[in-house]
């Protein structure tokens, strides 16, 4: 009996519902022609921002027929999280528009131009989803790139109608090869979806879909796999793959996990969130995914930013603002860990090394091979004056000391002509290194530092592969016979010159989108795209992120051999408490630093001895003895 009330009430709903859509006071006239698939929405309020393109297509909607009801949301403290906001300043929304890959597309179309529809049309399936699956659909062979920019939709980017259309089908594809629906259903994560608003209003059916949460969802456009061709555009027969996060993803501890891509660039919170306007009496849904799709492209954003109008964005600096922020604290909260260990010290030596953890779901930098990490190291006297710099740039951003093709992973770092560039480097069938992307044949280098538990044995491995020196490396993602530590030890000697005092040890770690060498090639060439291109990247801040900064203090030390002085500091290493014994000679102070020169301890003394309790303190010190001559002798003391 109460499962028959249950639905008498729920078709009452509907027909109020859909009676309140079509009263005037909700809406003016709702039309819809069915045979071309084009529908007009008359339910938009005048206050509500029209930038966004509207109409509709056979496939696909523009994003603006979904603002007035998916944009209102609120979280439980009340602070918008309006989906439409949140997104229209991303890389997703404004993947049409990105003059990086418009210029990059005609770049590959100048090198190949007999194989320019084809780069075209593939292209702009990922970027243009909206317009290449609708043409398509349609019977049409090729769709241009002449055409998208004519195309509102085309230019819509990855929209809302695209993501919420693809069928559970699609997952295990790649290169952009998506299963579009088409009956008009929208998927999303909510079961027993509301439904009449939605089909009143725009035509499309919500329903559940569990797929939407999944990777493979992401990974069907973010494993790009490409056909082979040689200098004279000739196909070599094998395939190349540009791009697998997704198979780094598989290939990591995060699935096993339950973290997906989802998890990190749609996070959810637990609020119960009203997911539509319409109807105002509709119950609120947890948890909620918000569409921030945060990556790593800051540089991009920037540029959007700088050049809304000419680019024809249809977001506001305020919206960039969100996005450059959720990227900032992205990378640089959750990217990386990164940890120093001084070594040890001689007249002419500095040794310490450095471990860099990715704290990603995939390797580190993901995604276009423009993309990499880079490492500075900085060793500065106590005159400020720098005795050894590695990762230094020109004015022009270029790393000075890179080799001239490309800079080989290193395992250790002895000299300042050697930088640590994590990367992957393309190259074509005669083994040269290329930019373009058709070119592309073989990895050179893949050092890109991998997510925890990638292992060589997984069955994804061969679309995600490490290529070159790191392979020989014993401290590139292992540690003794254990893959998959998703870490890099790397060890500095820096030569210091017989430098008496202290030296402050600087390590940075930068990310860069794209370096003015990688652009060289392209910029040989000429188009409208490449030309706006070119003077975008001269005019931006080219400077890269910093992603994370770390320092010691190395505090000079004398050898007892030199000073024949009896001191000795005992337990070492030391669970807590240690002994310093200087038998025959009397000490005045004793001072205990950490690796990063702040003073721990200090203690007056007239004794020949003092115990001194570390407990509670771990890792590396240095204990300073300061004797009643007013010599001073250092050593190092290890807290367990």
């Amino acid at each position: 009996m109460k499962i028959l009330i249950r639905q008498v009430y729920r078709r009452i709903l509907i027909t109020l519902t859909s009676v309140l859509f079509l009263f005037p006071s909700y809406s003016q006239t709702f039309t819809s022609d069915k045979l071309s698939g084009q529908q007009t929405n008359c339910l938009r309020s005048q206050s509500i921002n029209t930038d966004l393109p509207t109409g509709y297509n056979i496939l696909f909607a523009g994003s603006g027929e979904c603002l007035l009801c998916h944009n209102s949301m609120t979280d439980a403290g009340g602070k918008p999280i309006g989906i439409l906001n949140d997104w229209r300043s991303t890389m997703m929304a404004n993947s049409a528009k990105d003059p990086f890959w418009r210029a990059k597309v005609s770049h590959e179309t100048l090198v190949n131009p007999a194989h320019k529809e084809a780069l075209e049309d593939v292209c702009i399936r990922c970027h243009a989803p909206l317009g290449y699956f609708d043409a398509h659909h349609l019977g049409q062979e090729y769709y241009s790139i002449d055409e998208m920019v004519s195309d509102s939709l085309a230019l819509d980017g990855i929209s809302c109608t695209t993501c919420h259309q693809i069928t559970y089908e699609t997952l295990g594809s790649y290169s952009g090869n998506l299963l579009i629906g088409i009956s008009k259903q929208i998927w999303g994560p909510y079961t027993e979806p509301f439904a009449p608003p939605m089909i009143n209003q725009t035509g499309y059916t919500p329903a559940y879909g569990e797929h939407i949460r999944n990777a493979g969802l992401c990974g069907s456009c973010h494993t790009l796999i490409t056909n082979s061709v040689d200098e004279n555009g000739e196909p070599t027969g094998t395939v190349f793959v540009e791009q697998a996060i997704y198979h780094e993803w598989l290939n990591s501890v995060y699935p096993d996990m339950g973290i997906t891509c989802q998890a990190c660039h749609v996070p959810e919170i637990p609020d119960t969130v009203k997911i539509s306007l319409m109807p105002p009496w509709l119950d609120g849904r947890s948890p909620f995914g918000k569409h921030h799709f945060a990556g790593a492209n800051v540089f991009m954003q920037k540029i959007f930013s700088s050049n809304i109008e000419e680019l024809g964005i249809t977001a506001e600096s305020i919206h960039f603002d969100s996005t450059l922020s959720r990227i900032n604290s992205l990378l640089t909260e959750a990217s990386i860990d990164l940890a120093l260990t001084e070594m040890g010290r001689t007249d002419d030596t500095l040794s310490f090394q450095l471990s860099i953890q990715n704290l990603a779901g995939h390797k580190l930098p993901a995604g276009f091979p423009s993309r990499r990490v880079f490492l500075e190291l900085l060793l500065k006297n106590e005159e400020n004056d720098t005795i050894f710099h590695s990762g230094k740039l020109d004015g022009n951003f270029n790393l000075i000391a890179e080799d001239e093709d490309f800079e080989p992973h290193h395992e250790v770092i002895n000299s300042e002509a050697q930088v640590q560039i994590y990367e992957m480097v393309m190259g074509d069938i005669e083994g040269n290194v290329t930019t373009v992307l058709e070119r592309a044949y073989q990895h050179l280098k893949d050092n890109r530092i991998p997510p925890e538990g990638f292992a060589m044995t997984h069955s994804s491995y061969d679309t995600a592969e490490i290529a070159g020196l790191a392979l020989e490396d014993p401290n590139f993602n292992i540690e003794g016979e254990t893959e998959g530590t998703g870490s890099d030890i790397l060890f500095v000697h820096a030569p210091i010159s017989d430098e008496p005092g202290s030296i402050e040890v600087i390590v940075r770690v930068f990310y860069q989108t794209v370096s003015p060498r990688w652009l060289n090639d392209m910029f040989e060439y000429n188009s409208d795209e490449i030309d706006l291109w070119e003077a975008l990247y001269n005019e931006a801040e080219k400077l890269p992120l910093l992603l994370k900064e770390e320092t010691f203090i190395s505090l000079p030390t004398e050898t007892l051999e030199n000073t024949g002085e009896p001191l000795k500091i005992y337990p070492n290493p030391t669970l807590g408490k240690i002994r310093v014994d200087n038998a025959g000679s009397q000490m005045k102070e004793i001072v205990i630093y950490g690796i990063n020169g702040e003073k721990i301890k200090n203690i007056v003394t007239d004794k020949e001895h003092k115990t001194i309790d570390l407990t509670g303190y771990k890792g590396l010190y240095f204990v300073k003895v300061v004797f009643a001559d007013d010599r001073i002798l250092t050593k190092r003391v290890i807290v367990l």
